[in-house]
């Protein structure tokens, strides 16, 4: 019996030392676009905007997982960190000939993924 379980954990640990070996841990820094909804004035825009930043600046590194575009299948969710963010505003003719606002805001953000060891 002494034998089986030895044999067993030295099975254990040996999947375990390869699966360790087989990935590599990868830091990430991506960039994401926001644009708000279409409004009559610069100033809606701009607080619409301050809002989504604000909001952003609330959640917790998981919920910003959740949030943000993440292309890799092993990311650490613990790591997401946004590192910038930048407003700009365009300017659109309606129909009717008014002007309306919309703010765009660029998501700079970091995370740590686990890559294959190639």
């Amino acid at each position: 019996m002494k034998k089986v379980i030895t044999l067993a954990a030295a099975l254990l640990l040996s999947t375990s030392v390869f699966a360790a070996n087989q990935y590599k841990d990868v830091t990430t820094n991506q960039t994401a676009q926001y644009v708000t909804d279409a409004v009559s004035t610069q100033a809606e825009a701009e607080a619409l905007a301050n809002g989504f930043v604000t909001e952003l600046d609330g959640k917790n590194n998981f919920e910003l997982s959740q949030q943000l575009p993440t292309p890799h299948l092993r990311m650490d969710k613990r790591s997401m960190e946004v590192t910038d963010t930048e407003l700009s505003f365009v300017t659109e003719e309606a129909a009717d000939g008014s002007l309306n606002y919309r703010a765009v805001v660029d998501v700079d953000y970091t995370y740590n993924y686990r890559a294959d060891k190639s």
